[in-house]
């Protein structure tokens, strides 16, 4: 099944015009591990030709968590640190605030596609198990 967004929605929902900082390759990529996960949870019962508008949005800002993951880590491979004697000269907080747009996004993305998908199953962070003696106990 073909994705649900396409680069041209992923750049007008973002604003990406910058096409040497994102290029189209990187968009593709993201747009392809999106639905990549969506295709994986989706419930068989939801009609996708043609897709709602919920989900090509979901999957849309899906696709943009992921390009702003890989935006923070090109920016941490590239930031050069400066020191002048005592002085440490940074980029900045640009990979922080890429991270917390992705997860922000991703957040948004999958309350959007909720809907659409499978039901998923309770976690449970631990089961407990019967008292067992430990060495030199009875």
């Amino acid at each position: 099944m073909p994705p649900f967004t396409n680069e041209t929605q992923v750049r007008l929902k973002f604003q990406l015009s910058d096409i040497v900082l994102v290029p189209s390759v990187l968009i593709e990529a993201a747009i392809e591990d999106a639905h990549n996960n969506v295709a994986r949870q989706l419930d068989t019962d939801v009609e996708t030709d043609p897709p709602e508008a919920g989900l090509v949005s979901g999957e849309t800002l899906l696709a943009g968590a992921y390009l702003f993951r890989s935006l923070a880590a090109q920016d941490a491979f590239s930031q050069k640190n400066i020191r002048l004697g005592g002085q440490h000269i940074q980029d900045g907080d640009r990979f922080r605030a890429l991270t917390a747009m992705a997860a922000l996004t991703e957040k948004q993305a999958w309350y959007l596609l909720e809907p659409y998908l499978m039901d998923a199953p309770a976690r449970i962070p631990a089961d407990a198990t019967g008292s067992m003696p430990v060495l030199g106990e009875d």
